[in-house]
């Protein structure tokens, strides 16, 4: 498929996101000289004397250069991260990113699920075993489609958790649902169910049953749980995936919570 591309709604977070964690952080490089490696600091929050034209470098083989370098290495990946995406932006749009009012507060949150929510869970507690299950980086799935499913995740970076559990009490059962995925740029999590198998009629029984039940319960469609429907089960619909978690992802951001500004954002570096 090609490029992912992010709603403007998501984009604008994922960026601003961005942003703010990066004032925080430890800004550095690093270099050799003599055969020795250094870590370069030129920003630093706690220091406010630090700066480009007044550097801090410090062996990285000591304990304060290697907690130093820990930070550098996490700085330059958001900052990485960060210039692909105002790179990104500023192909698509001829006006500045806005900046973004968090945390962003949800009309309605029946279930508070936030990254609290989302890290108190416990995965893969499914049980059914099926004889050849499929093997990936992201651990054993079920199906190759799961599988599928979870590249795509990781290629949009949205974390996710494989077959926690929920009991639905309208329908008194207990659940596993494909994916618990994270948005923790807007402190919310959302159950993601792919559904296919339509055809046989015991499973569309099945999943008629779990959606009756989540929707009794006030897990609502597009919020606190995600459907992606698989009309054929032999052709995995990747941009159907991606655009139904994406759209969520983007209703889930108050049009409110955007706040624009007429000058652009700029980052040192």
């Amino acid at each position: 498929m090609n490029k992912i591309e992010f709603p403007m709604k998501v984009h604008a977070v994922k960026l601003e996101y961005r942003r703010q964690k990066l004032e925080k952080m430890v800004h550095g490089h690093f270099k050799e000289k003599n055969g020795k490696k250094y870590v370069v600091i030129t920003r630093d929050p706690s220091i406010p004397k630090i700066n480009c034209r007044h550097q801090r470098q410090i062996r990285i083989s000591t304990k304060l250069g290697m907690d130093l370098s820990d930070q550098v290495n996490e700085y330059q990946k958001i900052k990485t991260e960060y210039d692909s995406l105002l790179y990104d932006w500023n192909s698509k749009y001829n006006f500045a990113p806005p900046r973004i009012a968090f945390p962003i507060v949800q009309f309605s949150d029946p279930h508070v699920m936030n990254n609290d929510y989302f890290n108190r869970q416990q995965d893969r507690l499914g049980k059914y075993t099926p004889d050849k299950p499929t093997v990936s980086e992201h651990g054993e799935l079920k199906s190759k489609n799961e599988l599928m499913g979870a590249d795509l995740l990781k290629d949009m970076g949205i974390p996710f958790k494989y077959e926690t559990e929920i009991y639905l009490k309208e329908i008194d059962e207990v659940i596993n649902p494909d994916y618990l995925i994270n948005f923790y740029e807007i402190d919310r999590c959302s159950y993601l169910e792919v559904l296919g198998m339509n055809d046989r009629i015991d499973y569309f029984y099945k999943t008629a049953n779990k959606i009756y039940g989540f929707s009794k319960e006030t897990y609502r469609p597009n919020h606190e749980v995600i459907y992606v429907f698989l009309y054929d089960k032999s052709n995995f619909d990747k941009e159907y995936f991606v655009s139904q978690v994406l759209s969520a992802f983007n209703d889930m951001i108050p049009d409110s919570s955007l706040l624009w500004e007429s000058d652009s954002i700029e980052l040192s570096s």
